[in-house]
């Protein structure tokens, strides 16, 4: 892609966009400043720190342990405590594995980034293969013989869906292929998805061939009608279909519990098959359970956050298939609790003031189990606790001063602990179930790192512009750092709900500070682990409440010495690219240049869930969406900014950044774009971003 200068109101040729970019893109980068640095430390950089974590993978009798390092597979034995090689062609089975095999999508069937596809599932009895084609379902025996259409109304042109996912399932849901054989393999139940109102998005492909094409996509814009998920079951036996009642008789609207359905599985009798249910607004998150016999369904267990907005995780069923760990905020921090299928709660297992993460592991026969929490000694340092499965005896068994990712023998009676913080690389220790050192497995090695003069990140602290929330950041140098000198600084951003900019996960030395920059990653009121009280305080306040606390961020990391703040660049992707933009535009104070990649410019322009969960319907949230926009700041722009956005995004659509560009151009802005043709939800070429800060932040700015 060609560098574009600098266009008043303008638009960079498209067809410079498209050629080669090794021939144009990067021509000027290889003589600006800082160039010869970045290219000689950059392949060093790589590699130069030797991590010491491993990621076991057990025997059954917990008495070793197999995992890679350094290119080479080894055993750990636990008697003996001696590692050894293993012939890497030995086989090797991943524990836990499972799902059967899944089959390829055609074209037209690959949504949301490709993670839609035909379904192809094996029963659990190896017996029978249910598969969607041509948007129905259907079986057939594994063994040969004729093929059995189950769902008969899937049509492209009704608009209806049987066992492959509708988009805003497939990206806001994570459904793959809503396909699931019971646990007898005597029933298949599958999704089928109702798309006649929802309006299509016509996306051009293959704009670089000599004849394109289009995607044609039933794409769900906020307040607009969404896709109708109803859930089926098929008896192999009788022959018959009973469609569940997921929405209990009531019609299907914006207030019905069963709007959103999606995520079913059966119970481990498969006398019920579970499914996940919402409300449009999802202000309640519900796990039902329904009868594949009748169709009848209820409530299992119900989240409700009627300001905010409800969230769960899938239950971690006991052996007897009756019993649930359940996740819950209604604390307003995560935390565990034990029920039963027939809705009622046996015991709170943690009542925390601090979110708990994942359940590892259970271990009846002993009445325990396994967990990890954000206990540390801050909201980023991950810690494994044990508790009775009553909810008693609950204990910390790692150090607080480190961030930890712990796998359990299946005996539970040791685990491997690989500790480690931003700056601290990581060890790998063999633990005793309470928490006690037996035997070191592996260590990180710096050597070179130190020889190549590689700096630490350090962490840094700061407070939301609300004044009393804290928060966290990484900082990055350069190998030739001088605290005696003032630096320009790139910002790298995300921002979306429950993400995190900040990490307790050694960070390795990052290239692109060899460019001469320090770089910057900072958390907000969006980050995730600090309890729901902090991220509902974002509930229709994006694009303020995030971006106001990135400010600040970067205005407190400014106070120090060696950060020249007349030289400050911004750039993310997707919701990064959203934030580059609208930060840039609204505190132009604190930055001078960005780059947005493929950004949502307006909420209205992106899919239903993912924008109604966090600001409302528009219809009666409208300020919230205006907030929201990066169009609604357009006219502000100050400072230096780059577009970029691939031609063929099936996520966030094109017509984001050109809405965006035309807002520029009414508003007699100078910027510059670049396009990716024929390219995804995407961000311009590393390098040409780079070239972009140093002409904008160093060269023009007198070097």
């Amino acid at each position: 892609m060609i560098r574009a200068t600098a266009l008043v109101a303008g638009f960079v040729l498209m067809a410079a966009a498209a050629l080669p970019p090794a021939a144009l893109a990067q021509s000027r980068l290889q003589t600006m400043p800082g160039y010869d640095t970045y290219a000689a430390m950059e392949p060093r950089i790589s590699g130069a720190v030797k991590l010491g974590a491993v990621y076991p993978t057990w025997a059954e009798d917990s008495k070793s342990f197999t995992y890679t390092l350094n290119g080479r597979l080894l055993r750990f034995d636990l008697r003996t405590k001696a590692t050894k090689e293993v012939n890497a062609s030995a086989p090797t089975v991943q524990r836990g594995s499972q799902g059967g095999p899944q089959g390829s999508a055609a074209d037209a069937l690959v949504l949301a980034r490709g993670r839609g596809a035909d379904a192809n599932v094996v029963s659990p009895d190896g017996r029978w293969r249910a598969f969607s084609r041509d948007l129905n379902v259907w079986v057939k025996p594994e063994a040969g013989g004729e093929e059995i259409q189950v769902s008969g109304d899937g049509d492209a042109k009704a608009r209806i869906r049987n066992g492959v996912g509708s988009y805003v399932y497939l990206e806001e849901f994570a459904v793959r292929s809503p396909v699931w054989w019971s646990p007898d393999s005597s029933k298949v139940a599958w999704q089928r998805y109702d798309e006649s109102k929802v309006e299509d998005y016509f996306l051009p492909l293959a704009q670089t061939k000599q004849f394109s094409k289009v995607l044609t996509e039933a794409y769900p814009h906020p307040g607009k009608p969404n896709p109708i998920a109803d859930l089926l079951v098929y008896d192999v036996k009788s022959k018959s279909v009973v469609k569940m009642d997921v929405r209990e008789g009531e019609p299907f609207g914006d207030d019905v519990v069963g709007h959103y359905a999606w995520d079913a599985s059966w119970t481990q009798d498969g006398t019920e098959i579970l499914i996940k249910r919402a409300d449009r607004r999802q202000k309640v998150y519900d796990l039902a359970a329904c009868s594949p016999a009748t169709g009848a369904c209820h409530s299992v267990v119900r989240e409700s956050r009627p300001k905010a907005w409800a969230s769960g995780a899938s239950p971690v069923f006991l052996k007897d298939g009756k019993r649930f760990i359940w996740t819950s905020e209604r604390t307003d921090y995560r935390n565990f609790y034990l029920y039963d299928l027939s809705g009622k709660l046996i015991a709170p297992l943690t009542s925390h003031d601090y979110d708990v993460d994942q359940v590892l592991k259970i271990d009846e026969r002993n009445g325990v189990m396994w967990y990890t929490a954000r206990s540390g000694d801050n909201y980023l340092k991950m810690q494994l606790h044990r508790v009775n499965l009553d909810g008693t005896g609950d204990i910390r068994l790692t150090d607080p001063a480190f961030n930890h990712r712990v796998s359990v023998a299946p005996d539970g009676k040791t685990f491997v602990d690989v500790a480690q913080t931003h700056d601290i690389a990581p060890t790998s220790t063999l633990m005793s179930g309470d928490g006690r050192k037996l035997a070191t497995i592996a260590q990180s090695d710096e050597s070179d790192a130190k020889e190549l003069g590689l700096k630490h990140a350090e962490l840094i602290s700061f407070t939301s512009v609300d004044g009393k929330t804290p928060l966290l950041g990484l900082l990055q140098f350069p190998s030739s750092f001088d605290p005696a000198r003032r630096y320009p600084m790139l910002v790298s951003v995300y921002g979306g709900p429950n993400t995190s900019g900040a990490s307790e996960v050694f960070q390795p030395a990052s290239p692109l500070t060899e460019y001469g920059f320090l770089l910057l990653r900072l958390d907000a009121r969006t980050a995730s682990g600090k309890g729901r009280k902090i991220l509902d305080s974002v509930y229709q306040q994006l694009g303020v409440a995030e971006m106001d606390d990135i400010a600040a961020g970067i205005r407190a990391v400014g106070d120090l010495p060696y950060v020249d703040t007349t030289r400050v660049g911004i750039f993310g992707t997707s919701y990064g690219g959203t934030t580059a933009a609208t930060v840039l535009l609204r505190h132009p104070e604190v930055v001078q240049a960005a780059v947005s990649n493929s950004p949502v410019t307006d909420y209205r322009l992106y899919d239903s869930a993912y924008s109604e969960r966090f600001l409302g319907l528009p219809q009666t949230d409208g300020a919230a969406y205006d907030r929201a926009a990066v169009l609604s700041y357009a006219d502000r722009l100050r400072g230096e900014l780059m577009i970029y956005f691939g031609t063929s995004d099936d996520n966030v659509h094109p017509k984001n950044s050109l809405q965006f560009i035309q807002a520029l151009q009414k508003s007699g802005r100078s910027f510059e774009v670049q396009v990716g043709p024929d390219k995804g939800h995407t961000g311009v070429d590393q390098k040409r971003m780079m070239e972009f800060f140093i002409q904008k932040l160093v060269i023009d700015r007198g070097g």
